[in-house]
């Protein structure tokens, strides 16, 4: 993860997702190329990207980043909307539920850590604990 980069994960309602969520997924973000042959990637990865991955018999998991150092009010419209028509929920990375709304999704966005290294990046830096030296 870049630290522009916030973090969020799909929570994915049943075993399978919809027969159409690539096509779906296709008006999010265009598709990627992916490392793995488990995972299949829309976007980039060091910007705006959803990875989707699945194994027979686990449930599939959903893993969206969204690049803070450029605001797309649409992408996020598209992707809440996304979230909503496979009936998922939406959790950060440190595990907080976020409403799928277009305002609660953006307040996420704006509370994260991405967002306070984009608006301050010497100041995040600077705030980061420091390893000790032996």
């Amino acid at each position: 993860m870049a630290a522009w980069q916030a973090d969020f994960h799909v929570l994915v309602p049943t075993q399978e997702l919809p027969s159409d969520y690539r096509a779906q997924l296709d008006s999010v973000l265009p598709a990627g190329r992916s490392w793995s042959d488990a995972i299949e990637m829309w976007g980039s990865s060091d910007g705006d990207r959803i990875d989707v991955s699945s194994e027979p018999g686990a449930r599939p998991e959903i893993f969206a980043r969204f690049d803070l150092r450029q605001w797309d009010q649409d992408l996020h419209r598209r992707f809440v909307s996304f979230v909503l028509a496979i009936g998922g929920a939406l959790q950060t990375d440190d595990g907080r539920l976020v409403g799928l709304t277009l305002s609660e999704f953006e307040a996420a966005l704006r509370s994260s850590r991405a967002a306070r290294f984009v608006a301050d990046p010497g100041q995040f830096l600077e705030g980061l604990p420091r390893e000790r030296q032996p």
